[in-house]
């Protein structure tokens, strides 16, 4: 009951910190991505570390952060489900951080969108 409230809590902040403002325009098709098509997106295509660099406009902050948000709607491959609400939510409170400016957001951000540390749980 404790980390369904924890994990819902996360994922509240995270939509209030990005809500009408997590709009993502260059994406192929409209509505809720895949956890695959987040890691395309945010990932494999640099977005993620184009906004660690410091080197994103707010729109690309926005487009991780409702990438972001997807990821943590969706489910694992493999791997306890609530712990992968915690850690998806908690990098979409990281990233809703990094769109408001956040003092220490980036670092955050950092910590939380560790690939290995999901992959080897989850993927």
């Amino acid at each position: 009951m404790r980390i369904r409230l924890f994990v819902g809590s996360l994922v509240a902040a995270a939509v209030c910190a990005g809500g009408v403002l997590a709009v993502n325009n260059s994406a192929p098709k409209a509505g809720p991505k895949t956890v695959k098509e987040v890691m395309k997106f945010a990932h494999k295509d640099g977005l993620l570390k184009k906004v660690l660099a410091g080197g994103a406009t707010d729109d690309e902050k926005k487009q991780l952060l409702d990438l972001y948000i997807d990821m943590a709607e969706g489910e694992p491959k493999k791997g306890d489900k609530a712990e992968w609400k915690i850690a998806a939510a908690a990098a979409a409170l990281s990233a809703g951080k990094v769109v408001l400016g956040r003092e220490g957001a980036i670092a955050e951000l950092t910590k939380t969108s560790d690939c290995k540390a999901c992959h080897d749980k989850f993927k």
